[in-house]
Formats: structure tokens, sequence, C-alpha cells
């Protein structure tokens, strides 16, 4: 699918049960009240989505329920930044073996690369 970023796309809160598992029946909630109600797109693992605070499997489970809720209804933003670059290739290398149609990858966050560092 080729996109062109527009509209509202969301970054979605990642619902956790009380044992700190994904839930994924709210997930499945969340994304069709999301599209329900207009979105252009959904964002995973993005701002509010707790991404920091996730293991890669936890990560992996929730841009998998969230492609099967949106079954193909809108384009799915998965958010891949991590902590480390290794985690972050990791993690766009899975995001895209799942098939999300765009990736999020923010900058380092604890450290303070130049320009130049970060192009390298």
């Amino acid at each position: 699918m080729t996109i062109q970023p527009k509209g509202i796309i969301p970054p979605i809160v990642t619902p956790l049960d009380k044992n700190e598992n994904v839930d994924k029946k709210a997930i499945f909630r969340i994304v069709n009240y999301l599209i329900k109600g207009g979105v252009h797109g959904l964002f995973p693992l993005g701002s509010t989505g707790e991404w920091y605070g996730l293991s890669i499997d936890q990560k992996k489970e929730i841009i998998e329920a969230v492609m099967e809720a949106n079954h193909g209804r809108v384009p799915v933003y998965a958010g891949t930044g991590a902590i480390t670059t290794k985690e972050t290739i990791y993690l766009t290398k899975l995001a895209t073996d799942i098939g999300v149609d765009a990736l999020s990858v923010i900058t380092p966050v604890f450290i303070s690369p130049n320009e130049q560092e970060l192009f390298n």
C-alpha cells in the first residue's frame, strides 16, 4: 500500500491487564472505536503507547493485535524506536515483516548525538 500521511493518526494507548499483560480485547475495542470515529490511521507504540516500558514480545503482540483488529481499514504507523540501536533495528524489521504501512523511529532519548552522528 502506498500511503500519503494525512488527517488524524492518533498514537494509541497500550492497554494492559492487572498482571501487565497486553489486553488484546481492549486493543480491538480501541481500534474499532478510533476507526468508527473517523481516524485516518493508527499509531501503536507511539508517545502514549508506553513503548519504553514494554518487552520486545509485548511490542510484537501489540503490533499484531492492531493489524488484526484493523483488518486493512486504515494505514498502521508502528513506533519502532527503542533505547538501543540494536533493538530499534530489530523492531523495525519485525514490524515490516508483520506488514505495517509505515514506521515511526524516534531519535535516541537518553543521549544527545549531533546531526552528523544521527546521520551516521
